[in-house]
């Protein structure tokens, strides 16, 4: 059966957002934050599922390219920190 996920605030890629939201991310780096939203995101979401991304996907373009790396049929509604 197919699932239909909602989620929003990624901000993959974006170094600043590990300053401004400590307490919610406890990363050393934007990699570590990366890989880490990657992994959880694939262990829940399957191949076949729908998720609608609410805003704020990714900093910059070379970000938006983990997209391929995630699971599911994204379905992006640009945020102001998406290219």
């Amino acid at each position: 059966m197919i699932e239909v996920w909602f989620t929003s605030d990624l901000h993959l890629g974006h170094k600043n957002i590990l300053v401004y939201e400590k307490e919610a991310r406890p990363f050393e780096t934007v990699e570590e934050m990366n890989e880490t939203l990657i992994s959880n995101w694939n262990n829940t979401v399957r191949t076949s599922d729908i998720v609608f991304c609410l805003g704020d996907f990714a900093f910059g373009r070379s970000n938006v390219d983990l997209a391929a790396r995630l699971n599911g049929r994204k379905r992006l509604v640009m945020g102001n920190h998406d290219v």
